[in-house]
């Protein structure tokens, strides 16, 4: 167990030196802890406690982009070389997930512009060793590839044919030719916070890096075709490309694979859960491909 996985409200408090009044654990990653905290004098703010890279990348990437108008959490501080790990950012009393067409549309029009940022190389900042935004040398369609042979060692965790068939699709070059942008990563519904047609804020940049623009537009999975089309559109200004099922299916399947290979490098124990999600993803692959035009 990691020391991020034994933090409980008074060890925050002794960590921040400052009294805490309220803890409420909340939902994240096998290896970090999270939580809702009250401070004196009733400030609501977020904890989050991971490895110390996790938390350089988080603390860089939420200050880039405050610093670009992006609507993030306030940083109230943080500190990647303390004994653990931390960062503290202000609470966004916000909905996660967006419910309306506007809110949607707006999304689509943050992550274009989030995408044109400037980024070196391919791979998530976290497993680099420069800089942000230095990702490190290659292509996404390159480390794609790595990412298929990383999932050798959950193979006992996918049957032999699942196994080949994610591998075959992560393989094939030709679906991975986009050229790398800025991303965050892991833009799950709950890591966008919104109040009616506003997005009040984006959380959880830890997983930000290089990557191909269709892993973020693919795990902005809201639910309804209507706000998922809303966000197409407004990201597609000049019409939304006619392989859009394809790329979106690709990368919801890699998504996939990439969590369960996080979730298993770290000593998480959720593997065979996942398993149905990530054969689920790959019959839409084989769904979109044989969708005519």
């Amino acid at each position: 167990m990691s020391e991020a996985a034994r933090i409980d409200g008074e060890t925050v408090g002794r960590l921040l030196s400052r009294r805490v009044t309220g803890y409420e654990p909340l939902p994240g990653f096998a290896a970090n802890t999270v939580a809702l905290v009250t401070l004196e004098p009733g400030v609501r703010a977020v904890f989050k406690a991971a490895g110390a890279r996790e938390v350089e990348v988080e603390l860089w990437a939420l200050r880039s982009m405050a610093a670009r108008g992006v609507p993030v959490p306030e940083v109230i501080a943080g500190e990647a070389d303390a004994q653990v790990p931390y960062l503290l950012t202000r609470f966004v009393p916000a909905g996660a997930g967006v419910t309306t067409a506007e809110a949607a549309a707006g999304l689509g029009r943050l992550l274009r512009g989030v995408h044109a940022l400037p980024v070196q190389g391919a791979g998530f900042f976290k497993e680099s060793a420069g800089p942000p935004p230095y990702a490190g040398e290659g292509s996404w369609a390159g480390l794609v590839a790595a990412t298929a042979d990383r999932l050798l060692q959950v193979a006992g965790v996918l049957t032999p044919p699942l196994l080949s068939r994610c591998r075959e699709v992560l393989l094939d070059r030709a679906r991975w030719g986009q050229p790398c942008v800025f991303v965050h990563g892991d833009l799950h519904p709950r890591h966008v916070l919104s109040a009616g047609s506003r997005i009040a804020g984006v959380i959880d940049w830890a997983d930000c890096g290089a990557a191909g623009p269709w892993l973020d537009l693919a795990r902005a999975e809201f639910g309804a075709a209507r706000l998922r089309r809303a966000m197409l559109e407004a990201y597609f200004p000049a019409g939304v490309p006619a392989d859009a099922p394809r790329r979106l299916a690709e990368h919801r399947l890699l998504h996939l694979l990439l969590a369960l290979i996080w979730e298993y490098e770290c000593g998480g124990d959720w593997l065979h859960e996942r398993v149905p999600g990530i054969e689920t993803a790959l019959g839409a692959v084989a769904a979109a491909e044989s969708r005519p035009g």
